[in-house]
């Protein structure tokens, strides 16, 4: 599992009720600040037209909020749907970029970002093999799977950082999911299978 379920679901329902509550006082005040009746009895209507018209886009605002947090949750969803249908636990990230339609950038700054924030887990980024390594697919230390760099197997590793443990291939460098510091792992010696 990639979705981080309750982290996403409490954003989504913080901002949903947010937006409910926004619902009356937002149609009132661009009611008021559209309605030109309101304003003729007023000598100088302009001040009092623009603080309607303000108070309108700050009770408006929620509900752009949750059209964002609706397209972030159906991108993490999404993500997390491609990485459980991986079978080796290395996915490239040319790969996602061709799966989403977006730049290999973009897929990068945005997934990193969601690692970040705690929408998706169970995965770290490598910045040396530009692939997505997922922690719960990894076997035995010594596993190798195809696509993956020859003689690059995962070990457990604690963030610098946070102290999470994490999982990360050996002679490569990803950002912790957590709290995004660079985590380096020690290299691996394939002749005498032991971690340097």
């Amino acid at each position: 599992m990639y979705l981080n379920k309750r982290r996403m679901t409490v954003s989504y329902y913080i901002w949903f009720i947010i937006t409910f509550i926004s619902v009356m006082p937002a149609v009132v005040f661009w009611g008021v600040s559209c309605d030109g009746k309101t304003y003729e009895k007023v000598d100088d209507p302009v001040p009092m037209r623009i603080t309607f018209l303000v108070l309108a886009i700050v009770f408006t605002a929620p509900f752009v909020v949750m059209w964002i947090k609706g397209g972030q949750a159906f991108f993490v969803r999404r993500i997390s749907d491609l990485f459980t249908a991986d079978a080796d636990g290395f996915v490239p990230v040319s790969e996602l970029a061709t799966a989403m339609g977006m730049t290999e950038d973009k897929i990068i700054s945005k997934v990193t970002s969601h690692m970040r924030r705690g929408h998706i887990i169970n995965c770290n980024y490598s910045a040396h093999q530009k692939a997505f390594l997922l922690s719960d697919k990894i076997g035995t230390p010594t596993t190798m799977y195809q696509g993956a760099p020859v003689n690059h197997p995962f070990i457990g590793v604690h963030c610098p950082g946070c102290g999470a443990s994490l999982k990360i291939r050996a002679n490569t460098q990803g950002t912790c999911p957590y709290c995004g510091r660079l985590i380096i792992a020690p290299s691996f010696d394939p002749n005498t299978n032991k971690f340097k």
